[in-house]
């Protein structure tokens, strides 16, 4: 998030520091400017006030608490209830709860994290709205004053899912916003969907009437209650969620398990592994799952496998057997001939009648390889299968049917580095689809360099909200390939409205390279801001026509926080603010703002999902190509990229260790001659300066702990690392 806005929080409230805000009530933050015409905001947005009210939950409860691997990382919020000073606890109903956000990841509001619940508190910040929700953003300066404690919290009212939304679970604006911050209870509900990443459990009424038990906080864990399973009732907070493409809906928010009541519970079950994972032809794949019943008094009645191959929906039955007296069942697929895909899953059934499917989403799935694992296996999978299996479910997510599971000896080859994109890319020689990876290693990588061929030895399959990638990668470098790697040519048309997922996945983390239809004619950024929003600020959009917007890809470039990934190796950005918010863009490089006259030959680099989006990450400016009519002109912005002679000399220039808590030594070939060191913070400011020859040792254990820039200048070009300090 900027690293400008507590002071644009100032000028926002427009009142000057000396000046306390006014007092205002959780019931007029929470009160819409207009809602008959759609406009749910606040009548105080923009307002910075004062609000007093009662702790209902912990900023450690929230999701986003400490996702960070920065210890002082605390993303969160709290809820807030209306005080009744005249029986001393809180009031329930409508507009009497409010969620106080933190602003971005790394502030530490004074005394923010430590509230607890039952505190009666003073808080001061700014009217704010994000997805639909109206929040309070909390002053980064201004601690909390605790008014009282031990303040008693009142039931929750009860209401209907036609109180929030309409019967296809769909928000109700009219009846709903009233509940948004409030603490409710809803009775008689079935699971009848269940999504993760963050879990949305699908329930529905005994009417039909659907609604959504949402995970804002960590103590909800959605793998406990499979679909199917009855809930007597829920409790939770009303949060509103209008997201920029998809269904707004109202959703209920419980901080915990124990705010499910269940009613009947059905089976549990998890962990569905296979042996092996990369099957060889002619080799029987042994199937394991573990499964629970969810009552003494209703015992499992019985576990079976299903699988299919190809395109095929029509699933063969295998009775899965108990493993002694543990709660794992095991039954076998049949081999296969080379190149088949395979899909399956298993359901239990319990006496009563109860049945579980799993996995929930979509079915588990490899394709035999004699050669063993390779990323167009991993990433391979067939859009009409998945739909087939859960038709209801999200068309974005199209998960690897090796989720989970540890694949080992992947090979590959670099399309990009932590030191051009900033994350570690390879593909699959010889492939046009499914061949492209993003690779996230277990510790310290070795030096790499695009075209490098390594070999990941060993890594976890996991789907990172829908992009699949090889997590605590252990990587080998095994030396310069035979060839570099060459961008697949798509059609712009292939992402149109960035939302064709199924069309895309094929090419999804894979060296891409996008141009006109008619070479003759170049493209444009026909898009310079495509959104506002801040997980989309540093979007834009190049494409074939200027009339036709959506005909184009997203771009993005100059960002990286905990959830925003690009290169600080591009300058072409939309904004100018990018060069120091969000990551610290290559100092070496002239900063060039796109805008809607910029035209371009082609531009290329990774395919990736963010947000919900396609977009295009370059790695440098070399993946643009014959740039025009920007504001640093025809002059080339210059390269993070270095000479051969000093790229060559990078596989051996050494920081450790990294991460550090204190000391860092550097250590480079001679015949890199004199280096200058610069140490930046992720704001651009520099901490200090130090030139050496081959080694140098500094201890960085007085500055905060966080992310650093270290730049090495040396003749001929310019090297950029990144320290974490913890």
């Amino acid at each position: 998030m900027r690293k400008s806005l507590a002071y644009l929080t100032v000028l926002m409230g427009g009142l000057a520091w000396g000046q306390p805000p006014r007092l205002v009530t959780i019931e007029e933050i929470q009160t819409p400017r207009d809602l008959a015409a759609g406009n749910d905001t606040s009548v105080l947005h923009g307002e910075r006030v004062r609000v007093r009210g009662v702790v209902l939950t912990r900023c450690e409860w929230h999701r986003h608490f400490n996702t960070s691997p920065d210890p002082n990382s605390y993303r969160c919020s709290i809820w807030l209830l209306a005080y009744d000073q005249a029986n001393n606890t809180t009031l329930s109903g409508p507009r009497t709860g409010l969620q106080i956000r933190r602003q971005n990841t790394t502030d530490q509001p004074p005394g923010f994290t430590a509230l607890q619940p039952g505190q009666y508190v003073e808080l001061v910040g700014t009217v704010s709205y994000f997805q639909g929700e109206i929040q309070l953003l909390v002053d980064i300066n201004t601690p909390p004053q605790v008014l009282g404690v031990g303040i008693p919290i009142s039931r929750p009212v009860e209401i209907t899912l036609t109180d929030l939304n309409n019967p296809d679970g769909s928000h109700n604006m009219a009846v709903g916003d009233q509940w948004q911050g409030s603490l409710v209870k809803v009775r008689d509900l079935t699971i009848v969907n269940v999504a993760a990443n963050p879990w949305r459990l699908t329930v529905r009424d005994q009417n039909g009437n659907q609604g959504l038990i949402f995970g804002e906080f960590k103590g909800l864990n959605g793998a406990n209650f499979p679909v199917g399973t009855r809930l007597d009732s829920v409790i939770g907070i009303v949060l509103h969620y209008r997201p920029s493409s998809g269904t707004p809906m109202y959703e209920i928010c419980p901080w915990h398990d124990s705010l499910m009541y269940v009613g009947n519970p059905v089976p549990r079950v998890n962990s569905l592994m296979r042996q092996p994972v990369c099957p060889p032809p002619g080799t029987p794949v042994r199937v394991q799952v573990d499964a629970v019943a969810g009552q003494e008094a209703d015992p499992i009645a019985g576990v079976t496998l299903y699988y299919a191959t190809g395109a095929s929906t029509t699933y063969t039955a295998v009775p899965m057997t108990q493993v002694g007296a543990s709660s794992t069942y095991e039954a076998s697929i049949p081999a296969q001939s080379e190149g088949t895909y395979v899909h399956y899953y298993v359901e239990v059934r319990d006496q009563s009648g109860d049945r579980v499917r799993f996995p929930r989403f979509e079915p588990q799935s490899y394709r035999v390889n004699a050669a063993g694992c390779r990323i167009t296996d991993i990433q391979y999978v067939i859009p009409s299968v998945l739909y087939a299996y859960n038709p209801t479910g999200r068309r974005d997510y199209l998960s690897s049917g090796y989720n989970r599971l540890t694949v080992e000896n992947v090979p590959g080859v670099v399309t990009a580095t932590e030191n051009d994109l900033g994350y570690i890319y390879i593909q699959q020689p010889g492939a046009t689809e499914w061949a492209g990876i993003w690779v996230r290693p277990q510790g310290q990588a070795p030096a790499l360099a695009i075209g490098d061929s390594v070999v990941v030895v060993t890594a976890e399959v996991d789907e990172y909200f829908g992009l699949t990638t090889l997590r605590n990668a252990q990587l080998t470098r095994i030396g310069p390939a035979r060839s570099r790697i060459e961008p697949i040519l798509l059609s712009l048309n292939l992402v149109y409205g960035d939302t064709q997922h199924a069309a895309t996945e094929p090419y999804e983390s894979m060296l891409v390279r996008f141009r006109h239809t008619n070479p003759a004619q170049p493209l444009f950024v026909v898009q310079p801001r495509v959104s506002t929003q801040f997980p989309h600020a540093g979007d834009y959009r190049v494409g074939m026509d200027p009339a036709e917007p959506l005909k184009g890809i997203r771009v993005l470039a100059g960002r990286q926080t905990n959830n925003i990934f690009s290169s600080l190796c591009v300058s072409y950005v939309n904004d100018s603010s990018w060069a120091t918010t969000d990551g610290l863009i290559n100092p070496s490089l002239r900063l060039c703002v796109v805008g809607d006259t910029t035209e371009m030959d082609s531009l290329q680099g990774l395919l990736t999902y963010q947000w919900n989006f396609i977009k295009l990450l370059p790695r440098s400016n070399a993946d643009f190509f014959g740039v025009l009519k920007t504001p640093c002109g025809t002059q080339s912005p210059g390269e993070c990229g270095l000479t051969q002679s000093l790229a060559l000399g990078l596989h051996a220039l050494k920081v450790f260790p990294n991460p550090t808590s204190g000391y860092v030594e550097v250590s480079a070939p001679p015949e890199l001659g004199e280096i200058n060191l610069i140490l930046y913070t992720l704001l651009g400011q520099k901490v200090w300066e130090q030139r050496f020859r081959e080694g140098w040792r500094g201890f960085l254990g007085d500055l905060p702990a966080g992310v650093y820039v270290l730049q090495a200048v040396a003749e001929g070009g310019t090297a950029v690392i990144r320290i974490l300090k913890y």
